[in-house]
């Protein structure tokens, strides 16, 4: 078999095995979690992670990937701010200039990368005005979608009808309100869900764990290592109570005058 026989061969095989395409072309070996995420084949993904789990790594080679094996597509990364957001985009770039046969690149902007093949990769901020102009996208990634307004979902969820696009919200948790718990807590068996604790990842050590539970207290520290959807324990009204007190479904009081 000649050289481009067998580099056209490998290149075939990083586009079915995102995996092997991590381990021989970027030079990252996936957690089993990570492997999960990236071989799956589900529409619609929700990572519950500690803080340093490697959830950022597992979508910007998701993006990556996309990018490069489905030329013309879009891939949005939304954030509640365009720092965050940027960030990941910041570590596709990343595995872009250390990877071995990096795709060649025809934009390259601090929210945007375009690819030769015809892809865009966008990081854009958490609010419904920033994703005008956007429409049939591959995939979403929103990155801390705990804390992305709800708003925002419910603007973005229309543009993946027509491209039948993939869906993954990655966050820690931030109480039982919000449509990442809610995705998380409603059992529908659309999501693919991976919960990952401080206790599932090697290189977060015992004692380190020890002084941050010093440092949170039990509520906190359940919330941001353990992927815990808990209540802070000084909050006087409970989430399901502030949640209630928004709703659209409580009828209006008739006034009589």
């Amino acid at each position: 078999m000649t050289d481009l026989a067998q580099d056209m061969a490998r290149d075939i095989r990083h586009g079915l095995d995102p995996v092997l395409f991590a381990r021989e072309r970027l030079g990252f070996e996936p957690d089993p979690w990570q492997g999960s995420v990236l071989n799956s084949t589900s529409n619609r993904i929700l990572l519950n992670c500690t803080r340093q789990a490697g959830k950022t790594s597992t979508t910007a080679v998701l993006g990556l990937h996309t990018g490069m094996y489905h030329p013309n597509s879009l891939i949005l990364l939304f954030s509640k701010a365009q720092r965050q957001s940027s960030e990941l985009l910041a570590k596709i770039y990343g595995h872009i200039n250390t990877m071995e046969g990096p795709p060649r690149l025809v934009k390259e902007a601090a929210t945007e990368l375009k690819l030769a093949n015809g892809s865009r990769i966008v990081s854009l901020p958490g609010d419904g005005d920033s994703i005008r102009g956007y429409s049939a996208p591959n995939l979403i990634v929103e990155d801390e979608a705990a804390f992305v307004h709800d708003s925002l979902y419910e603007a973005f969820l229309p543009m993946l009808a027509t491209s039948n696009g993939r869906l993954v919200l990655m966050s820690t948790p931030n109480g039982k309100r919000g449509h990442f718990y809610h995705a998380w807590a409603g059992g529908d068996p659309k999501w693919q869900r991976e919960s990952v604790t401080a206790l599932q990842v090697p290189r977060i050590s015992a004692d380190y764990l020890e002084d941050m539970k010093s440092e949170y207290g039990p509520h906190k520290f359940a919330q941001e290592f353990m992927c815990r959807f808990v209540e802070a324990d000084d909050q006087f009204f409970s989430d399901e109570a502030i949640e209630r007190a928004f709703s659209r479904d409580v009828p209006l009081l008739e006034l009589n005058f």
